[in-house]
């Protein structure tokens, strides 16, 4: 795959990250340059940092990041990486978010990828009660 195609890096608590990349790879077929960086319990925060630091480093050119959730450790370890590299990113990864970064990282990157993804995944949530209970019913 051309160098210019951002690298998506998934973090998250726990093993998360990595099962998204194996769900969406069912889905959406391999990937390259597509890796995950899960934060493990009891994991040292600095640690965690060295690690999403040395993962960043291995590429280079475009590096676009997926975090499960603002605030927390992986967050936050991405928040200080960014002081010293530009980077972009989105939170909140889902399975159709991260179609949804792979399918765009070819055309766009960095910012503007990270907006096509935020508006293109707004509301996907869809409460199914309602078709629940006609199947229920039927």
């Amino acid at each position: 795959m051309d160098q210019s195609v951002p690298a998506v890096l998934v973090i998250s608590h726990g093993p998360v990250c990595q099962a998204l990349i194996d769900s969406v790879k069912m889905i959406f077929g391999d990937a390259q340059r597509l890796e995950a960086l899960p934060l493990e319990e009891g994991m040292d925060p600095d640690a965690y940092e060295a690690a999403l630091r040395a993962l960043v480093e291995k590429y280079e050119g475009n590096v676009f990041l997926c975090v499960d959730i603002m605030g927390g450790t992986p967050f936050k370890c991405l928040a200080k990486l960014a002081k010293t590299r530009r980077l972009s990113a989105v939170a909140g990864i889902s399975v159709p978010m991260l179609i949804e970064v792979l399918s765009n990282r070819e055309e766009c990157a960095g910012d503007e990828l990270a907006t096509r993804v935020a508006e293109n995944c707004a509301g996907m949530e869809v409460d199914l009660t309602a078709f629940m209970k006609k199947v229920y019913h039927m």
